[in-house]
């Protein structure tokens, strides 16, 4: 990982929404490959959709594609992410991994990458919310939509679109209550974001290799991320809520949910079908 690195940047006035500094990023980026190429936008509608176009020959694997102002970005089930220009992080990891097996395990792994960037900067803790959600304090503050294209039978590239609330202090009427931001639980100070990115993206190559391979280790510290790990919850399979509450037995090597039915049996689930109803969630 390298040295440690304090993301509270002691500024004034409008300074936390400056455009994104590049060459800061850069000189705290330690990775081998993830990163590496660097594609900077002022405004892009979506930094997904942006990537999901682009022809096969100028992407790579590892690509990241920042904007500061994405003004239709995408959430899960078609919902919008909504972001202050200048203020948060909204990006897309272009990953093109050998298999598409662990799809899933890999989304999982840039959560758990962006909970532990946010413990150890931050002195923060945080839970996944199941799938792509990251909660402190059982609010939201960073999303992920991953997305996939194909060519034929075979994966053509896979978009790991993120959103990050970092330094937005306030949000809409219907969002106050659900939504949160890094500063927020910084004392109030602004984040250096591309301080964040940079240590992000430190820690999530080496987990990335390790959801590629299944890394037992891996999948033992994603469960213990997640919320409602290990309890007995609410389920609801297609948006309709089970009768019965299951325990939250994890994820296995694919990343799929694992629950414990009141009858002992257990049932495995993709993330298109589940959603998991905490009381912090």
């Amino acid at each position: 990982m390298g040295p440690f690195f304090c993301i509270i940047k002691k500024t004034t006035g409008t300074q936390s929404a400056a455009l994104f500094d590049i060459s800061v990023f850069y000189r705290l980026l330690q990775t081998g490959w993830l990163g590496r190429r660097f594609w900077f936008s002022r405004t892009l509608d979506s930094t997904n959709q942006h990537l999901h176009d682009i022809p096969d020959a100028r992407l790579s694997h590892g690509l990241v594609c920042l904007t500061d102002n994405q003004i239709r970005g995408k959430g899960q089930f078609g919902r919008t992410w909504i972001t202050s220009p200048g203020q948060n992080l909204t990006f897309t990891i272009v990953l093109m991994p050998e298999s598409n097996s662990r799809l899933q395990l890999i989304s999982l792994a840039v959560m758990l990458a962006l909970k532990e960037t946010v413990g150890v900067t931050l002195s923060c803790e945080s839970v996944i919310k199941w799938p792509n959600d990251l909660l402190i304090s059982g609010k939201k503050v960073a999303g992920l939509l991953t997305e996939c294209r194909y060519n034929g039978q075979n994966l053509d590239r896979m978009l790991l679109g993120m959103g990050i609330n970092v330094n937005q202090k306030t949000f809409p009427a219907e969002l106050e209550k659900i939504a949160t931001s890094l500063r927020l639980h910084s004392g109030g100070q602004p984040v250096d974001r591309p301080l964040l990115l940079a240590v992000l993206l430190n820690r999530l190559e080496p987990l990335l290799e390790k959801a590629e391979t299944g890394d037992i280790g891996l999948i033992r510290t994603i469960n213990r991320s997640i919320d409602g790990y290990g309890k007995w919850v609410s389920l609801f399979v297609d948006g309709k809520r089970q009768e019965t509450p299951v325990k939250i037995l994890g994820v296995n090597e694919f990343g799929y949910l694992m629950v414990l039915t009141a009858t002992d049996d257990v049932k495995t689930f993709t993330h298109e079908q589940v959603r998991i109803e905490t009381r912090s969630g």
